[in-house]
């Protein structure tokens, strides 16, 4: 995902945009680095018992976010070819962990009682397996295999999360859990209109400069969500600790 690197060869309008390249990818590597914070502090504390291990799904997600926009940066300041795959897997397992974290939250209330799953557990780990096999393979063995795994990926990873997020938000309207991926969710949508764009140009042949007036706006939109999902966990959090301040009981006595 993103325009490949620009070098400076002279003249101010390619200062500007690769200033506003390194600005953009910037910002979503401070934005997906604070909200990485914000989940592993935070996150197990304001979400529902169930929501164990596979808060884990969010954390690699949004992780897979900071690796990108360090790697964009790399990416727009040296010649090395190797860094812009590194860009675009990170945006493929950006949507896919959090299309798993999101499926995850999705589940965590779901008891015996409602076991009512759209698929089976076991299927996020052959989901993940199989991303990382294919992607690996198209990596190592054949170049001109990289583009078409990332393409299907990101079409398949952005459905799932898609999908996931809407069906959380209509459960648990009012929880948590809904107010967590209702932030998360525009930045997936804000993901996946670039990574459309993206693959629509290399198809139809977009104008590069609408493509790169896509991704700048975007990418600044999703480290905003971003930033914002990190603030509505911390609020969050500052809820359930007023909640639970026996300094805030009405009932409480001076001589307790």
């Amino acid at each position: 995902m993103g325009p490949t690197p620009l070098f400076v060869g002279g003249g101010d309008p390619a200062v500007t945009v690769l200033f506003a390249r390194l600005l953009a990818y910037g910002v979503i590597a401070v934005a997906a680095g604070v909200l990485l914070v914000y989940l592993v502090q935070y996150v197990r504390r304001v979400l529902a018992e169930g929501f164990d291990y596979e808060w884990g799904y969010l954390a690699v997600g949004v992780g897979a976010a900071a690796v990108y926009g360090v790697a964009g940066v790399a990416a727009q300041l040296t010649d090395l070819p190797w860094v812009n795959v590194f860009v675009e897997g990170a945006v493929l397992f950006f949507i896919l962990f959090l299309g798993l974290g999101i499926r995850a939250m999705y589940h965590a209330e779901r008891t015996v009682e409602s076991p009512s799953r759209l698929l089976p557990v076991w299927v996020d780990y052959v989901v993940v397996a199989a991303f990382i096999v294919a992607w690996w393979a198209g990596f190592l063995v054949a170049s001109e295999w990289v583009r078409p795994v990332v393409a299907v990926g990101w079409v398949a990873a952005s459905v799932w999360a898609v999908f996931y997020a809407v069906q959380t938000v209509r459960v648990y309207e009012g929880t948590t859990l809904a107010a967590l991926t209702r932030h998360l969710l525009p930045a997936i949508l804000g993901t996946v209109v670039i990574v459309m764009t993206d693959l629509a140009a290399g198809i139809v042949g977009f104008d590069p400069g609408i493509v790169d007036a896509v991704w700048l706006v975007g990418t600044v939109l999703v480290a905003a969500f971003l930033f914002n999902t990190a603030v509505t966990i911390r609020q969050q959090e500052g809820e359930v600790e007023r909640l639970y301040d026996q300094t805030t009981w009405r009932q409480q006595t001076m001589e307790d």
